[in-house]
């Protein structure tokens, strides 16, 4: 089942959620239907949106939507610039 079946599908059963008045459900399932539809088609690579460390989705993007900060582990992190002038032991 491609991407495109599988968002097809779930509209569907969004729209039955929304005839039985279950709109928080419908709701539910819109969100999902918009986030696989900005997933990328290779599995290789990540989702915009997402950190590269603990693929979380708590991040900041810059203009082009590549995530720059992640709240939710700290990435990334600034390295100690001393350390890089520090002599290996």
């Amino acid at each position: 089942m491609d991407k495109k079946q599988i968002i097809a599908s779930l509209n569907k059963i969004a729209n039955e959620l929304d005839s039985l008045s279950l709109y928080q459900e419908a709701n539910t399932l819109t969100y999902i239907m918009q986030k696989i539809a900005k997933k990328h088609d290779d599995d290789d690579s990540i989702d915009e949106e997402m950190c590269p460390i603990c693929k979380g989705d708590d991040v900041e993007t810059d203009k082009n939507g590549k995530p720059t900060k992640c709240y939710n582990c700290g990435w990334p992190e600034k390295e100690d610039e001393d350390k890089d002038n520090e002599e290996p032991r």
